[in-house]
């Protein structure tokens, strides 16, 4: 069931809102006493919320989470900004380190799922008539599928061959071992298993198809009116189109979280490195673009830092005064211990 956000709780998280800054406004400096915890380095009045997508953003495929993510984050929180994960990946197949983080909540699948403190506000799926008709679209024009439910992604043989393909070309440079123990948190199988769903039917909230342009781009022009398109382009020699429900998309859930929790757009920031980050970098007041990005990413950035293996987030936030560098603010218990062979808090200072 979907929690529904009464008025009272609303105006109850806007009244917190106006006390934090009337007490700034009056010049009682004794904020950071009641709701941090690190008195130096966070420009107070500004970033409240920070927004994160995970693959290639807060996570590499290959290490996995760096140790100077994981502190910056923990930081973040000290200070009393909140920190909510935003991914396309169905809550299924988060991964175990992420999931570890402590953050405040989740917007998952795209926008499609927003879950705050442990309590679930909103989930949408389609409608079983939209997805009869992208069903017969794909099989009339041969294009290749996977469906994505909250648990499980559904491929037929050839996306199936596809996603794996590509994965396993990202990881090609570990040795056998390591690869197996990247494949299994990675927590997608890559598997022809979409026969499963005319034993089992499941609520699908996203909708992937590969396959000649020409047939892309009619399939794009009769769906949208029922349908977000989240990304279309072309992945390795075919075109890619990306469903979600309609008014359904990163950006949205990321204004529907600053509105329940009375944050003024000026006041969040986000992380991105794709496409698919658009949406979400345009709701937030500042946006940040990891790694190497199109310039079609670009011109909607307010910046952009280093890929996440070089702790990209890390120096990104202390450029910015969210946080301090590491080593000014060296509490018991601060340290936390590399992930997946991240670089080592220690090379920051």
């Amino acid at each position: 069931m979907v929690y529904k956000v009464s008025e009272t709780e609303k105006m109850s998280r806007n009244s917190t809102k106006i006390l934090k800054r009337f007490i700034l406004l009056n010049g009682l400096f004794f904020y950071d006493t009641l709701f941090t915890d690190q008195t130096e380095g966070h420009e107070k009045g500004m970033t409240e919320i920070i927004y994160m997508d995970i693959d290639g953003t807060l996570r590499d495929e290959q290490k996995g989470i760096p140790a100077s993510a994981v502190w910056a984050l923990d930081q973040c929180r000290r200070v009393g900004i909140k920190v909510v994960i935003c991914t396309g990946r169905n809550p299924g197949s988060v991964q175990e380190d992420v999931r570890a983080l402590t953050t405040d909540g989740i917007i998952s699948g795209g926008g499609c799922y927003i879950t705050y403190h442990g309590v679930d506000y909103w989930k949408k799926h389609f409608s079983g008539r939209v997805l009869g008709e992208v069903l017969t679209l794909a099989l009339e024009r041969q294009l290749s599928l996977a469906m994505e439910a909250d648990q499980k992604i559904f491929m037929d043989y050839n996306a199936a061959a596809f996603y794996r393909e590509d994965f396993q070309h990202k990881i090609s440079g570990s040795s056998r071992e390591v690869q197996e123990i990247i494949r299994e948190q990675n927590k997608i199988p890559y598997e022809n298993n979409i026969g499963e769903l005319q034993s089992r039917p499941c609520e699908i909230h996203k909708i992937c198809m590969f396959g000649k342009k020409s047939a892309i781009d009619r399939t794009e022009m009769e769906l949208a009116q029922k349908a977000e398109v989240i990304q279309k382009k072309e992945w390795n020699g075919q075109w890619y189109l990306e469903l979600l429900p309609k008014g359904c998309h990163k950006g949205k859930a990321v204004r529907w979280m600053n509105d329940f929790l009375g944050i003024l757009k000026e006041n969040s920031m986000s992380f991105g490195d794709s496409e698919n980050d658009i949406a979400m970098i345009k709701e937030t007041g500042t946006g940040i673009l990891v790694g190497n990005s199109s310039p079609e990413m670009i011109k909607y950035a307010s910046s952009v830092c280093e890929p996440v293996t070089e702790d990209g987030i890390y120096k990104e936030l202390v450029r910015r005064k969210v946080i301090l560098p590491y080593g000014k603010e060296r509490r018991k218990g601060n340290e936390k211990a590399v992930v997946a062979g991240g670089s080592r808090l220690s090379d920051l200072s």
